[in-house]
């Protein structure tokens, strides 16, 4: 529970007077529209001045961390009667060589915390703009009669279009993840609120639990535990209350055999379509969009 107070700190650091967020605008949208059928998980690895460095081993676990959660969120849905496989995929240099690129600040809390929500994610967008060329100036362009089909990726967006063509898929979830093991961050996703650009997550932790929270954030899940996007105390209370075991809690570390996804969760992904007026409280946030 060590992030929790990290929490608490950025959520002094902001005044209470704000606009009202309605969570309904990540359901069916961007990219990452419907949790169902075919969809890929696509992670990259990222070291930076500040985080714990990619080890072969830190790697090896993660992707099995990766695989584990994979196969739970298919196990949730088939429950449901939801058909869903998830692909995944990953980009790794030569000899676990990762990509290097700082963070805007010293830790992803401390960006929204210094430059505020709306500055902090556009950072942070332009920082994942420049890993994805990265990633992109290593891709196979397949060419037609001696012509590429289409250009080298150079962005989220390029970098996304050219996965959903490779992996034959609509929804393409994109991760990057940071090695915070032994350091206190926070996990986000950006971009899930609109469609001016693609959305993606910045991952800390290995945990399964951790990744599947921020592959869920994607396809339009909401927080339910104390977040730079879920202030209410209030409504904190009564998510947690009702949901305590629900995957998009605060489920630092712990076993996804523990969780389940509840029926607040199931209806933001698109899994249902009717929620209980008892919760409807929980679709709408007030925080303030910092510049």
């Amino acid at each position: 529970m060590r992030r929790i107070a990290l929490f608490l700190t950025m959520m002094a650091c902001m005044s209470a007077s704000a606009p009202s967020v309605d969570f309904r605008a990540g359901r069916y949208n961007n990219v990452c529209k419907d949790l169902r059928d075919d969809v890929l998980l696509y992670f990259v690895f990222v070291d930076t001045r500040t985080t714990s460095p990619w080890t072969e081993f830190d790697i090896l676990t993660t992707i099995d961390s990766i695989h584990v959660a994979a196969k739970w969120l298919e196990a949730q849905a088939e429950a449901r009667g939801i058909p869903l496989n998830i692909k995944t995929d990953y980009y790794i240099g030569n000899e676990f060589a990762t990509i290097r690129r700082n963070l805007p600040e010293k830790s992803i809390g401390e960006t929204i915390e210094k430059q505020g929500l709306v500055r902090g994610m556009e950072s942070f967008s332009r920082w994942g703009d420049y890993i994805s060329k990265i990633i992109g100036e290593s891709v196979y362009i397949k060419e037609k009669d001696g012509i590429p089909e289409q250009r080298q990726p150079n962005n989220k967006e390029r970098l996304i279009a050219y996965l959903r063509d490779e992996f034959q898929v609509e929804s393409v979830a994109l991760l990057f993840m940071v090695n915070n093991y032994y350091r206190s961050d926070i996990s986000l996703a950006i971009n899930t609120l609109h469609n001016e650009d693609v959305e993606f997550a910045m991952v800390s932790y290995k945990f399964p639990s951790e990744i599947a929270h921020g592959f869920l954030h994607l396809f339009g899940a909401a927080d339910l535990s104390e977040s730079p996007f879920r202030r209410s105390r209030r409504k904190v209370r009564l998510a947690e209350s009702a949901f305590p075991d629900d995957l998009m809690t605060e489920v630092y570390a712990r076993p996804l055999p523990e969780l389940e996804i509840g029926e607040f969760t199931a209806y933001m992904i698109g899994w249902t379509q009717g929620l209980s007026p008892d919760y409807e409280t929980l679709l709408t946030e007030r925080f303030t969009l910092l510049k």
